[in-house]
């Protein structure tokens, strides 16, 4: 099936400097240089800015040269299917990092032989599950950092602290 747009080839060829709307987010920015690339804007569902918005985001898909119309179109629909699931696309285009939730569910397979009985084996798990995963168990585990763990801790620190200083210590164990 060919995706279609409001650009054609002879008009990305053409075009001056600016930034030139293809439709479904698509966009071709030419700098002043007469340079040419494509980005596209998604809003990854579920997440917020800093002010409590739509995380609303520009992504890069590559150099008009290199990158074709017909190409172009393709990566900005993989890309929002990736937002409108949930999933950013800048942390689940490189997945040679493996994930925050995959590096916990190993540890917690490795740290099974350790606990007294399954109950508390299970009680770590479900810890990180409620609390830890759905705000960054799918971001590469080299990019969380302290702002990643307050954001997990601080719903709960007044309310439930004793969940809190586990989950704290269970984040970090990871």
């Amino acid at each position: 099936m060919a995706l279609s747009g409001k650009l054609t080839k002879k008009l990305v060829e053409n075009l001056g400097a600016g930034r030139h709307g293809d439709g479904n987010g698509l966009y071709l920015v030419v700098d002043p240089s007469g340079a040419r690339r494509w980005i596209v804007r998604v809003v990854v569902k579920g997440q917020k800015n800093k002010k409590g918005a739509p995380l609303r985001t520009d992504f890069g898909l590559g150099g008009a040269d290199i990158v074709t119309i017909n190409q172009a179109r393709e990566r900005a629909l993989e890309y929002r299917r990736m937002a409108k699931q949930g999933l950013n696309p800048r942390f689940n285009a490189r997945q040679e990092v493996p994930t925050f939730e995959e590096v916990a569910q190993q540890v917690h397979i490795d740290r099974m032989p350790t606990w007294k009985n399954a109950k508390h084996g299970q009680q770590w798990i479900n810890t990180l599950r409620d609390y830890a995963f759905p705000k960054i168990g799918r971001m590469p585990i080299d990019s969380i950092d302290q702002p990643e763990v307050m954001m997990c801790l601080a719903p709960i620190w007044t309310e439930k602290h004793e969940t809190a200083k586990r989950l704290a210590q269970r984040i970090k164990v990871v």
